[in-house]
């Protein structure tokens, strides 16, 4: 039997809330909020816990699709709907406060505006930071989503989307579901083909960024970018 009802009204999620705010909220709280009721036999704070243990936390719901969360018992189509919702809204106000500076200079500066995107996605996304001869940001889409282990991106397209937009040169990024960051042949191959677009486009590409579970990889801070440059420089004049 549900005791949820019966418990005084300060240790209710919502009431917790109103009365010292979302950061003295467990993250069982929180959910138990979004939920809004239980199931029967299941008040709605013992299934938040429940959910949270069943996935790993909180980023396990990001991680896992809407299919998989429906197979939890307790979640309808309307609960598991507003958790994925709840967390984007969580991915994107921190994309939106990280890209307020609207200008990129390095590596780690394209990182800490892309990781709310990209990090922890289950399927490989590939995602452009359109930029401006100041190197500040014009807009960032998303230009390629796949399976577990690839994404489609036609770099022809990503080119014709970069000029339509007025842009100067723009930065790749992706993500590898597996969690690592080393760069694969086929990733490799990509950087090629779209640096040589970009070079006879005149359309600088500044760098290919590869996101993990524990930081990234950037081609140009690895010398990898100048190097394929140098070859296709190479096979000009030769």
């Amino acid at each position: 039997m549900s005791n949820f009802k019966n418990r005084p009204s300060g240790e209710m999620p919502r009431e917790k809330l109103l009365r010292t705010g979302t950061r003295s909220l467990s993250d069982a709280d929180l959910l138990a909020i979004i939920l809004q009721t239980g199931t029967r036999g299941k008040d709605v704070l013992q299934l938040a816990i429940e959910l949270l243990n069943m996935l790993g936390g909180i980023s396990g719901i990001e991680r896992t699709g809407i299919d998989e969360l429906l197979k939890v018992d307790g979640l309808s189509i309307a609960k598991a709907a507003k958790l994925k919702a709840a967390v984007e809204i969580g991915r994107r106000a921190i994309f939106s406060d990280r890209a307020a500076t609207n200008k990129i200079s390095n590596s780690k500066e394209a990182f800490t505006m892309l990781e709310p995107l990209l990090k922890g996605l289950a399927k490989e996304n590939f995602m452009v930071i359109l930029l401006n001869s100041r190197n500040s940001v014009i807009d960032i889409k998303r230009v390629g989503e796949g399976t577990v282990n690839a994404a489609l991106i036609y770099p022809r397209e990503l080119m014709e989307l970069a000029i339509r937009a007025s842009a100067t040169g723009i930065i790749l990024a992706h993500n590898h579901p597996s969690g690592g960051t080393m760069p694969s042949i086929e990733d490799k191959r990509l950087t090629m083909n779209i640096l040589v677009l970009g070079e006879l486009s005149s359309m600088v590409l500044h760098d290919h960024i590869i996101i993990g579970n524990d930081g990234y990889f950037s081609f140009a801070d690895q010398g990898i970018l100048e190097t394929l440059k140098q070859q296709f420089m190479h096979a000009l004049s030769v």
